[in-house]
C-alpha cells in the first residue's frame, strides 16, 4: 500500500483525562463556528455518495435491508449516518447535546445519544454494521472504545474503520514540533486530536479484536462516484502524490479504511 511501518511506537498507554478533556472542549469549539446551513453546504452532498458507496460494498459481506442495524459512533453534528437509506439507524457522540441545541439535522432518525466510544449504551451483539471513521484518534482510550465495538457487534457483523495515518518520520517531527509549541508558545499542537497513529498502530490496534478483510490507503472515499473510481485514483496516488514523502517517511493525514469481522475465540 506504498507504506512500510515496523512496531517499535504502537500505542502503550491512553493520555491523560485532562487531555482528552482539552481536546473535547476544542471540538465544540470547532462546530461553533458553523450552522445547519454551512454544514449541509460544505459536506452533505459528499456524505450522501458516501453512504451510497458504502451500502453497496458492505452487501459484498453483509446482508443490507430495512432491519440492518447500523450504528456510527462519533458522529459529529452531520456525517454518513444522516445519509443511510434502508437501514435503522443509530448513532452517539460526546457532543450529542450540544448537538441537538445548535443544529436542525434530523436526529432522531438517527437515534442519537450522548456517549463516548469507552462506553456504547447497549447490549451485546446488537448491530449488524458499526462505523468509525477519523474518531479513534480523538477518544480518550482507543483501546477500549475497539473493545466495546467488539462486544456490542454482531457475530457475522461488519465493522467499517477509517482513520487518518501519518508515518513515523513525520510523527517523529510533530513530536518535537509539539514540544516547541508547548514550550515558546504555551500552545498544544493538533489540539483536537490526543492521538496521532501510524499504519502499523491502526493495524496492530484493530487486529488485536478483529480480522481485517479489505483495506485501503487513499482519500476519502466520498470524494468519489463509486469504489471503481476510488480504487483506480488510490494506484495513481501511490505511484505519483505519495512517492517522494514516502520514500522519507514523511508523508501525514492520508486516510487508511478497512472492513473488518470480529475474532471469534
Amino acid at each position: 500500500m506504498g507504506f512500510s511501518e515496523t512496531k517499535d511506537n504502537q500505542i502503550k498507554r491512553n493520555v491523560t483525562l485532562k487531555r482528552w478533556e482539552i481536546a473535547h472542549i476544542s471540538e465544540e469549539e470547532y462546530w461553533e463556528e458553523y450552522t445547519t446551513e454551512s454544514l449541509s453546504k460544505r459536506s452533505s452532498e459528499r456524505y450522501k455518495k458516501k453512504a451510497k458507496i458504502l451500502i453497496e460494498e458492505w452487501k459484498k459481506y453483509i446482508k443490507i435491508n430495512s432491519k440492518t442495524k447500523v450504528l456510527q459512533i462519533g458522529c459529529g453534528p452531520d456525517d454518513v449516518i444522516n445519509h443511510f437509506p434502508v437501514v435503522k439507524k443509530y448513532s452517539i457522540d460526546p457532543l450529542a447535546d450540544f448537538y441537538k441545541k445548535k443544529f436542525k439535522f434530523n436526529y432522531k432518525s438517527t437515534n442519537l445519544q450522548k456517549a463516548g466510544g469507552e462506553n456504547i449504551p447497549f447490549k451485546d451483539s446488537f448491530f449488524d454494521v458499526i462505523v468509525l471513521t477519523n474518531v479513534l484518534d480523538h477518544t480518550h482510550m482507543p483501546e477500549k472504545v475497539l473493545s466495546e465495538i467488539q462486544r456490542v457487534l454482531k457475530k457475522e457483523g461488519l465493522f467499517h474503520f477509517e482513520n487518518y495515518i501519518f508515518q513515523r518520520n513525520f510523527l517523529r517531527i510533530a513530536k518535537i514540533w509539539g514540544i516547541l509549541k508547548r514550550i515558546f508558545g504555551n500552545e498544544i499542537y493538533n489540539v483536537h486530536h490526543p492521538y496521532m497513529f501510524s499504519l502499523q498502530d491502526l493495524k496492530s490496534l484493530i487486529s488485536e479484536k478483529f480480522s481485517i478483510i479489505k483495506e485501503e490507503v487513499g482519500r476519502d472515499i466520498g470524494n468519489y462516484e463509486n469504489f471503481q473510481e476510488f480504487e483506480e485514483n488510490i494506484k495513481k496516488e501511490r505511484k505519483i502524490t505519495i512517492k517522494i514523502p514516502a520514500r522519507f517517511g514523511l508523508y501525514g493525514s492520508i486516510n487508511y479504511s478497512c472492513f473488518c469481522k470480529k475474532n471469534h475465540i
